[in-house]
């Protein structure tokens, strides 16, 4: 069968599978010189050092790399926000240093912190890597997620870091803030993004 433009139908389904393969070919390739990168730890060295010169004792401090990303819709335009952090966490409190990752370099802002006893809600899954933190009046403070490995797939995932450690740590601490703080003020939290109280 002879489609527009004189191609035959043969051609065109091998002209997609060659298409499918090269991109396929691509992307596995591209993927394994992330994990390479993300191996050799340059990016992880990189935001270590910034923590180190923004966040005061932070000995005392788990570090991680710390992302959000948020879609909103409105009619039929769908519009899509992402967010990069420096993290230093305890028992105590949560430093955040927000990140620019633009052209290969990473370049921070002002640093700031959290308290335990400043939040009033965290809402999150147990096991599941997100979290959202609110004050007592429901109105939200942080947004983030924090995985085990961060490849830097486009322009929208920046980084190459792998923190396994850090992700489990990061995991426990959430979850101990989210049982005593959401206990100590009396609140149930939804497990729903965006939805901080269960009804």
């Amino acid at each position: 069968m002879l489609l527009s433009g004189g191609v035959t139908t043969k051609q065109a389904v091998i002209g997609t599978i060659i298409v499918f393969v090269v991109a396929t070919i691509y992307v596995l390739i591209r993927d394994k010189v992330n994990r390479g990168k993300a191996q050799t730890g340059e990016d992880r060295a990189a935001l270590w050092g910034i923590l180190e010169r923004a966040v005061p004792e932070i000995g005392s401090y788990t570090r991680a790399y710390g992302c959000w990303e948020w879609t909103t819709y409105q009619g039929k335009r769908r519009t899509t926000q992402y967010w990069y952090y420096g993290l230093a966490f305890n028992a105590d409190r949560l430093w955040v240093i927000p990140l620019s990752c633009e052209g290969g370099d990473i370049s921070y802002s002002s640093p700031y912190c959290i308290e335990k006893k400043d939040v009033g809600i965290v809402n999150s899954k147990k096991g599941n890597c997100w979290v959202e933190l609110y004050d007592r009046n429901c109105n939200e403070i942080l947004s983030l997620t924090v995985f085990e490995e961060n490849l830097n797939d486009d322009r929208y995932h920046p980084l190459n870091i792998v923190q396994a450690e850090e992700a489990k740590a990061f995991l426990q601490w959430k979850e101990q803030w989210m049982d005593e703080v959401n206990s100590a003020n009396g609140v149930t939290a939804s497990g729903k993004m965006k939805k901080p109280l269960k009804k």
